[in-house]
């Protein structure tokens, strides 16, 4: 199991490249697409402070079997959406 640090700096990691992407997706596509684009950075923004909210506040803490899970099953969230996230931004692209 990673430590609550490293598990942070992995959301923030993933949020930022989303956002990255996305703020170049802004830049390439001027106002085409702006209100679309924002809208996938307002969503990137509201998973990372989710995921942060979720990992700083473990639904048992005193119990190491649970706590596992909980972070596993946090883990597995942050990728699904993150990758929904970057779907989003794809399909907002080719459209």
């Amino acid at each position: 199991m990673s430590s609550i640090r490293r598990t942070k700096k992995e959301i923030d990691a993933l949020v930022t490249e989303i956002v990255s992407d996305a703020y170049t997706c802004l830049i390439i596509n001027k106002k085409e697409k702006q209100d679309e684009i924002f809208d996938i950075i307002q969503s990137a923004v509201d998973l990372r402070n989710d995921l942060f909210e979720r990992v700083n506040n473990p639904a048992e803490k005193h119990n190491p079997k649970l706590v596992k899970k909980h972070y596993t099953a946090l883990r597995v969230e942050m990728f699904d959406s993150v990758d929904k996230l970057f779907a989003r931004l794809s399909a907002a692209l080719k459209a």
